[in-house]
């Protein structure tokens, strides 16, 4: 092909590598993590992380990040997270980053949508997959529902962050679950904690009451199905239950029962007909 036969065109792209080349070799990686530091404290968050350096083709690689509240809640903690921007959303009126990662023993991938650069909290949009995650370690769900959570976690997240409509938040998540423990807040049936091989949620969040489609455990000790509504409140461990569904125990699982479970997540009221 006579077009590869031209010298200017060999000399552009040899141009061009070695930009490349030079602007990843001389990339200001000390004052890009004191930016992103910066951006993440106009959020009202902290950002820690033990390196920061460029990415190709075009974002950042973080390892050892931790993402905090001032008050010290530590939302995430991960191994490394590779930030990918769209230089085409520079020109949009929402900007757009891809994301991948590994943290808590697993790995996940997505992309959020931001209003700007300089304000990335909360993201205007966002979609997760996660696979593999190590619930035990992830310290800021135990905060959340304040008691122990074990297990391997996979799924999908989706989100929607509505400025105009006072903050409005929607959200979808399809959970899957294998090999883990959730604590009881009292005993029951002698029981202080449930052990489960598996466990299947699927739920959208709207107008703040979370709509619990589906929500399935099967287990050693019992196998259970619930649906219903959580209503949300400030303090996520005060949120009103109402929930409804049927279980069977271990003994007879052919034998099922029907519960109604009420109450706040730190202090459900079940009750079995």
């Amino acid at each position: 092909m006579k077009i590869l036969k031209k010298k200017g065109l060999w000399f552009t792209l040899y141009g061009i590598l070695i930009t490349v080349v030079f602007l990843y070799l001389l990339f200001p990686s000390d004052i890009a993590k004191s930016r992103l530091e910066e951006a993440a404290n106009a959020s009202d968050l902290i950002l820690k992380m033990d390196s920061l350096r460029a990415a190709v083709p075009l974002g950042l690689k973080l390892k050892n990040m931790i993402l905090s509240s001032s008050s010290g809640n530590v939302y995430f903690q991960g191994e490394l997270l590779d930030l990918q921007f769209n230089p085409f959303s520079y020109f949009q009126k929402n900007k757009s980053i891809g994301l991948s990662g590994k943290a808590y023993g697993g790995n996940f991938s997505g992309r959020f949508g931001l209003a700007s650069f300089s304000k990335i909290y909360p993201p205007e949009e966002g979609k997760l997959k996660f696979q593999n995650i190590d619930l035990a370690g992830f310290a800021y769900i135990k905060t959340l529902m304040g008691r122990e959570i074990a297990g391997k976690a996979s799924g999908n997240w989706t989100h929607a962050f509505d400025r105009k409509a006072g903050g409005n938040l929607s959200a979808t998540l399809a959970l899957f679950l294998t090999k883990g423990t959730y604590s009881l807040t009292e005993p029951f049936l002698g029981l202080n904690r449930i052990d489960f091989d598996r466990g299947e949620i699927h739920a959208q969040l709207k107008n703040g009451i979370i709509r619990l489609e589906k929500l399935q455990i099967s287990s050693p000790q019992m196998d259970c199905l619930l649906s219903g509504e959580i209503t949300l409140a400030d303090d996520f461990k005060n949120s009103q239950l109402n929930l409804k569904g049927e279980m069977s125990m271990s003994e007879n699982k052919k034998v099922k029962m029907k519960i109604t479970i009420g109450g706040t997540l730190a202090n459900p009221v079940s009750r079995y007909i």
